[in-house]
């Protein structure tokens, strides 16, 4: 009898053992499972979202603009624009100028802008606008920017005579090209009231009518306006009026 139960001892001694010692192994390797799940799942989820952020910026769709860029607040031309960028083209705008316009005046406009995806090609009007009848530009212009030839006709002292209808038909002549276009305003740079009151009443009936029309009769100098001995604006006011340009041009 003794015997049995030193056996029943035993055996329930090693039950107990075994109980208390597996079950802590399973504990121990459950946790150590669960805690190297858990690390996997947040590494791939870590992962998964670093590969969608640079898939999301790989594949925006938005062409790449060059730095600085200005964006044009006429819509045609922006579209134009934009599309010259992404066909490794430049926009090409002709500058319709008189002789008063120094020749410098086109690199003066372009260091406004400030981008070599632009060119700008000057071609020279050799009249008034009494004596206007059409101006050719370029075929493969996108833009057009039409002096208006008020201090031209000052000079030649036509100015009472002055036909601003045959500057409007010229422009819609170019319009109807598919181009943009646009008519530049002098400023008073002689500073005589006659000039100053035609530029105040181009000013009203172009903009009026809904011409793209640049004004510059705030341009002012600290030196002199035109340089008579050159027959021409002087730097300063050139400078001036690229700024003008730049600014309604652009957004």
């Amino acid at each position: 009898m003794k015997n049995v139960l030193i056996i029943i001892l035993l055996i329930a001694f090693g039950a107990g053992l075994y109980v208390n010692f597996g079950m802590s192994q399973d504990i121990d390797q459950s946790d150590i499972i669960s805690e190297s799940t858990e690390g996997e799942t947040e590494e791939n989820a870590a992962e998964g979202t670093n590969e969608t952020s640079e898939t999301s910026s790989e594949n925006t769709g938005e062409p790449a603009n060059e730095e600085g860029s200005p964006a044009f607040s006429q819509e045609a031309l922006q579209e134009r624009y934009t599309q010259a960028i992404e066909n490794n083209e430049v926009l090409i705008i002709d500058v319709l100028l008189p002789s008063y316009y120094t020749d410098g005046f086109t690199e003066t406009l372009a260091e406004q802008f400030g981008t070599d995806n632009i060119e700008f090609n000057r071609i020279d009007i050799d009249t008034n606008t009494v004596d206007l009848t059409e101006l050719t530009v370029s075929e493969n212009s996108d833009a057009v920017i039409i002096d208006a030839l008020q201090v031209r006709d000052y000079n030649d002292e036509v100015l009472p005579d002055r036909d601003i209808d045959n500057l409007t038909n010229a422009y819609l002549n170019i319009y109807n090209s598919d181009k943009v276009v646009y008519i530049l305003g002098n400023p008073n740079v002689h500073e005589h009231e006659n000039l100053a009151s035609v530029l105040a009443e181009d000013q009203a009936s172009l903009v009026e009518n809904d011409y793209f029309y640049i004004d510059t009769q705030d341009v002012s100098a600290e030196g002199d306006f035109y340089d008579y001995e050159a027959d021409a604006f002087t730097p300063e006011v050139e400078s001036q009026i690229a700024q003008s340009i730049y600014a309604y041009m652009t957004e």
